[in-house]
């Protein structure tokens, strides 16, 4: 959800909210948790609809990007990222799908944190002068090899056996055809829409290859336009739908990128 910035002026010269599908690449910003998780520009963004506002809140979408956003947080000394994120636009809400950050804040942990960042730099300013530092005893043919080595890009965490923060990467689902149907059973987090607002996408190729799978659909433009057609049709219709798939604490849930409707031309039962 899209809520309105606080800054003098707003109310003056309301900004129009960004389209469904604007991507909002490296913008700073605080992380706030309450009944969702909030992320707050620091300073103003651009969008093709014109500037967003600093001060401006967008309520995050649940997916794996988000669960390890949640995990950092608690680790820092304050919620600040840089974040990459996917705008969609819902009843006329908007809201933010992460699909990358970079924390802005020190781990509290002064063996990861401070001591570290200090040290990074310090190699940093040796690897771009060329010259060693005498008091790194660091090589000179490993400080070459630093000024050509690649950034990593992204957040590491790191488990208690000291292995590399596993997760599965998001995926996307192609040409797949189901029935979008209202979301049955009690919201299980804040972070799921009220129940109105919660659908599911059910695997049927009109009775070939149904899935035992469900996932989730995620608040977007396409999801309305969707639900719109299914309302106008007076039985229910099948979709042929693509998008990208994502996990949120073990759960399964698609933000859609194209849903058309599937005839079965008569061939197959309904």
């Amino acid at each position: 959800m899209l809520l309105p910035s606080t800054g003098q002026g707003a109310s003056q010269n309301p900004a129009k909210p960004p389209a469904d599908g604007t991507f909002l690449a490296g913008v700073d910003g605080k992380l706030t948790a309450g009944d969702t998780w909030l992320f707050e520009l620091a300073a103003d963004a651009n969008s093709v609809n014109g500037p967003i506002t600093a001060g401006t809140r967008f309520e995050l979408l649940p997916c794996a990007t988000l669960e390890l956003l949640i995990a950092d947080v608690n680790d820092r000394y304050a919620p600040t990222y840089r974040l990459s994120a996917r705008v969609t636009r819902f009843h006329g809400k908007s809201f933010l799908f992460p699909t990358y950050y970079l924390p802005l804040s020190k781990l509290k942990d002064a063996k990861s944190g401070g001591a570290q960042d200090e040290g990074s730099q310090a190699l940093r300013q040796t690897a771009g002068s060329g010259e060693p530092d005498p008091d790194l005893a660091i090589p000179q043919e490993v400080v070459e090899k630093l000024k050509d080595r690649r950034m990593v890009r992204g957040p590491q965490k790191e488990r208690a056996s000291g292995t590399e923060f596993e997760r599965s990467p998001d995926h996307t689902l192609v040409d797949a055809i189901g029935r979008i149907e209202p979301a049955a059973g009690p919201v299980a987090s804040s972070l799921q829409p009220p129940a109105s607002d919660r659908f599911v996408f059910i695997p049927d190729a009109f009775g070939w290859n149904v899935s035992g799978t469900r996932y989730e659909l995620l608040s977007c433009a396409v999801l309305e336009q969707a639900l719109q057609r299914q309302a106008a049709s007076p039985e229910p219709i099948r979709f042929s739908v693509a998008g990208l798939v994502t996990e949120f604490k073990g759960k399964k849930y698609l933000l859609l990128q194209r849903a058309i409707r599937a005839y079965g031309h008569g061939n197959f039962v309904k």
